[in-house]
């Protein structure tokens, strides 16, 4: 990365590219048709970012561009990826047999991260934008979702496939209140308004068809990545709406940056692509953006219509789109993440009725947005906190908080939730509790950006054994305290905060089961080390790995908005390295510049900067040497 950076037409995008967003698969069925009219089903396990693909007898596949089909894979030979063998796969491995009682082994979970990675980088960049991305977690001033917001859905269709679902049902899908087609619980906007609580009116104009340039197999071709055609179908639908529709792109919402907010296209029929090819549904950045009547493209979703429509998968993307919200669950596959089916944006919205009837944003996701009143309990920060004996509503759009005084962005969030209207395919009902910690990382299941505290302290998800059952949240009797429903330290279940020590939280007595759930608080004592009211000072600590001359951006590639303050930065690294930190800082125009670096022999450096208030990131550069640091950011 050079000193300068360009960020495009408007200077500094605030919301550029999201750190995490895709669309989980468990045990999703597609059929692909061989080169040769097989007509093959495949089974998928994963992500947008990376997915194993299955016959239904448990052989791997994989997209054979030499053979123009799905050939049978094998592990490469250094274990980074999944080659083809060269032979197609048959239509008669669509059944199930008895001697196929076990999947072939594929690729460990540090290799299915990496392939995620490099996908999920090269799926949401932007033309002409920095790799830098941001989304609404730690940067709650500026992350509520409220009042009414307006999307745009473009329907296409092709010279030889037309649309069977018409623009009135799209609209339907989309904006009615009323709405049950196709057997959908609601709309889109029926789902917003009723997780909002009302706060959050979520409508889309939905455009005539617009017939494609070229026939669908061209868009389709399964030797292309699904970015490539997919995204030049979207430009020509652009296009066509600016300059022969005469559309008025400024009527829709944006970031404050002019950035549309809800981009969605649907096509008709299937795919017709193998996964991740083609015109295989997903979301990503649009590169080039499209820009028209003062406003630009930014994150696009786009998906196949066939002949039918749910909202789960366009609810979960939404929730990407619109209000910034990570996914919930682990890219690499090693777990079913921990938030698991408890909420839209883990696997919340992917089953045969949760696609239909997709289960709310869990509590903390929904009081980042603003669409939450929430109660402060622990009276280390809230000195009139509410004690004894309180009750939870489930659906009421209130949820009780138990913040660390040492690191305000720590806290356990308790909500009830009730199998019932919008909660009806939860896998448990009873009292949630959720901890969050921003500086988790979904794909490390054993701490997570939001971990579910379930009940049975069994961590069935982490431990990739289901998907949330009955038994994860809290009914009658039940308690969570720092020993309860275990003491672990580590992979446990209790109230302790994330570096061992007691938070002081005590819940006990949960009521049965129902709409509305009583249960106890008794604040306890707080361990060492302790915590003061009011820090003065907050220390991270980022560690990452560097190639030789390769560079990393910290805090977790992200940029990040600072009052203002002395910096005090630490670098640590391999003693046959030689690393550099720099701080760079936005000039409010249109570039990044350096403000202050420490550039020693050896890696060991050290920065203590007077900073004004703006926009900042780290840069940890190797100029020689390869191998781990860690940076300590004390504000």
């Amino acid at each position: 990365m050079k000193n300068k950076i360009t960020l495009g037409l408007f200077g500094l995008t605030l919301v550029s590219q999201l750190a995490f967003s895709a669309v989980p698969y468990h045990g999703k069925n597609y059929q692909f048709t061989q080169p040769n009219g097989d007509v093959i089903t495949l089974v998928l396990k994963g992500n947008d970012y990376f997915a194993e693909q299955r016959t239904k007898s448990g052989r791997l596949v994989v997209y054979d561009n030499n053979l123009k089909g799905m050939a049978y894979a094998k592990v490469s030979s250094d274990g980074s990826q999944l080659i083809s063998t060269g032979e197609l796969a048959v239509q008669s491995d669509n059944e199930l047999s008895m001697i196929s009682t076990m999947n072939q082994q594929g690729l460990t979970a540090s290799a299915k991260a990496k392939i995620a990675e490099k996908r999920r980088q090269a799926m949401m960049k932007v033309q002409g934008e920095s790799p830098l991305g941001n989304t609404l977690i730690g940067t709650a001033s500026s992350s509520t979702v409220t009042g009414s917001l307006k999307g745009l859905t473009v329907i296409i269709d092709f010279p030889d496939e037309s649309g069977t679902i018409t623009k009135s049902q799209v609209e339907r899908f989309l904006n009615d209140l009323s709405y049950h087609e196709f057997g959908n619980f609601q709309s889109i906007r029926g789902y917003f308004r009723s997780v909002s609580g009302g706060k959050l009116d979520y409508t889309n104009v939905v455009t005539t068809y617009y017939t494609a340039k070229h026939k669908k197999s061209y868009y389709a071709d399964s030797s292309l990545e699904s970015s490539v055609r997919s995204q030049e179908l979207i430009h020509e639908a652009l296009n066509w709406l600016e300059n022969d529709q005469g559309f008025d792109f400024s009527s829709l919402s944006t970031d404050s940056q002019g950035l549309i907010k809800g981009l969605n296209f649907f096509y008709a029929g299937k795919s017709d692509s193998s996964w991740a090819k083609g015109l295989w549904p997903h979301m990503g950045g649009l590169s080039p953006r499209f820009c028209a009547d003062g406003v630009c493209s930014n994150l696009y979703q786009i998906s196949d219509m066939g002949s039918s429509l749910a909202i789960g998968t366009f609810a979960h993307e939404s929730g990407h789109l619109i209000a910034g919200w990570p996914d919930l669950y682990d890219y690499d596959g090693s777990s079913l993440g921990s938030v698991a089916s408890f909420g839209i944006m883990g696997y919340g919205s992917v089953s045969q009725t949760s696609e239909l009837h997709p289960v709310p944003p869990v509590a903390p996701l929904r009081a980042l947005a603003g669409w939450d009143s929430v109660t402060e309990l622990n009276p280390a920060v809230n000195t009139n906190a509410p004690q004894g004996r309180l009750s939870a509503r489930s659906g009421s759009n209130t949820v009780y908080k138990w913040t660390n005084p040492a690191n305000s962005k720590e806290a356990f969030y308790i909500e009830a939730i009730y199998r019932s209207g919008q909660n009806t395919e939860q896998p448990d009902q009873g009292l949630a509790v959720w901890h969050v910690d921003p500086s988790g990382d979904n794909s490390n299941e054993w701490h997570p950006y939001i971990q579910m505290e379930h009940a049975d302290g069994l961590r069935d998800p982490e431990n990739n054994r289901n998907y949330g059952d009955s038994k994860d949240l809290y009914h009658e009797y039940g308690e969570f305290t720092a020993a309860l429903p275990n003491a672990l330290t580590s992979k446990g279940t209790n109230s302790l905060w994330w570096n061992g020590s007691e938070s002081g939280l005590n819940i006990t007595d949960v009521s049965s089961p129902a709409e509305t759930i009583s249960f106890t608080i008794t604040p306890g004592e707080v361990t060492s080390p302790t915590t003061p009211t009011t820090p003065t000072s907050d220390t991270l600590v980022y560690t990452g790995t560097l190639s030789d001359k390769g560079e990393n951006i910290e805090p977790d590639g992200n940029w990040f908005e600072y009052s203002g303050g002395t910096m005090t930065l630490t670098l640590e690294g391999p003693s046959n390295t030689d690393f550099d930190l720099k701080i760079m800082k936005w000039d409010n125009q249109s570039s990044w510049t350096q403000v202050a670096a420490s550039e020693a022999s050896g890696s060991s450096e050290k920065i203590s900067y007077q900073a004004e208030k703006g926009y900042y990131y780290f840069s940890v550069k190797s100029y020689s040497g390869s191998g781990q640091y860690k940076l300590s950011v004390t504000k």
